[in-house]
């Protein structure tokens, strides 16, 4: 899918992505600690399942697992060496369960290398990492690069620089969190300037996505969405995760949930999904809820 497809396709009305992946292999049972991309290749049923999920749910983007599949991060889990053939089985599992009903997003996520001041890694560095990956993702036959919960802008629009060179629709998102003086990601990137600064970069369309509630993704959406020239994507959590003696739990009722997302749609979202804790039961409600509050 070319830019010019994602945006011809966005003026017929907003697209639903998925829900959270790492968050349901766990519940499947991936191991603490364990990254989701081993399961590519050691459980790919189960991958492939939950993908189907949510394609039933009615997600018309689904994303590969494929999210710490660049060197730098399989290389600290023990899978040095795998970056092609692990992206390429996220693309093909994810291929099997859309069954021709959804895109496939390759899904590229921070490097987990710091910049200075804060560590030594240097923009080459990433930029190569990130070449490497959606070089792979693309050669697999991803319909579009998806970019998420980047906390840096540097390294955000590295990885942009990297997907827009293949020539498909990129989609980029920040993870950002409230402060006194408006949204910030951690890296103290200002939200509406950093999601201009994508878009300059050649990111079809932006976005939030992780680390917030939806009703704080909601007063995102709100500031930044009249404010930017690209479409703007929304990804909250399911709520405040809860540590329990069972693990992290999200406490979020998914009909409250679904009802920010569709009010967010209306300020201006056009696409719209999920991020950790949700389950294809929030992306079903969401949909509901959005195509009620879009139509006639």
């Amino acid at each position: 899918m070319r830019p010019a497809d994602l945006l011809s396709r966005l003026q017929s009305g907003p697209l639903i992505l998925d829900g959270g992946l790492g968050s349901m292999l766990i519940a499947a049972g991936l191991a603490a600690g364990r990254p989701p991309e081993s399961w590519n290749l050691e459980h790919p049923g189960q991958v492939e399942a939950v993908h189907r999920a949510y394609v039933e749910a009615g997600s018309e983007v689904i994303h590969a697992s494929t999210f710490g599949a660049n060197p730098p991060r399989l290389s600290a889990a023990g899978l040095s060496g795998m970056c092609r053939e692990i992206n390429a089985a996220g693309i093909s599992i994810a291929r099997r369960a859309s069954r021709g009903d959804s895109l496939v997003a390759g899904d590229v996520g921070p490097t987990g290398l710091l910049l200075p001041p804060l560590g030594k890694a240097t923009i080459e560095e990433l930029r190569a990492s990130f070449d490497e990956q959606v070089s792979a993702l693309v050669e697999a036959g991803a319909d579009l690069i998806s970019i998420e919960t980047m906390s840096d802008l540097r390294e955000a629009l590295a990885a942009v620089e990297a997907a827009r060179a293949t020539g498909l629709a990129v989609l980029a998102s920040m993870t950002f969190e409230a402060r006194k003086r408006g949204f910030f990601t951690i890296m103290g990137d200002p939200l509406v300037s950093a999601l201009r600064r994508l878009s300059e970069a050649g990111a079809t369309a932006v976005g939030c996505s992780c680390s917030v509630t939806s009703s704080q993704m909601l007063a995102m959406a709100k500031e930044a969405a009249p404010l930017l020239d690209a479409p703007l994507a929304v990804q909250p959590n399911a709520g405040k995760p809860r540590l329990t003696l069972e693990g992290v739990v999200y406490d979020q009722d998914p009909s409250v949930f679904a009802s920010d997302l569709a009010a967010m749609v209306a300020s201006g979202a056009r696409l719209a999904g999920g991020c950790c804790g949700t389950t294809p039961e929030f992306i079903s409600l969401a949909k509901a809820a959005i195509n009620q509050a879009v139509s006639p």
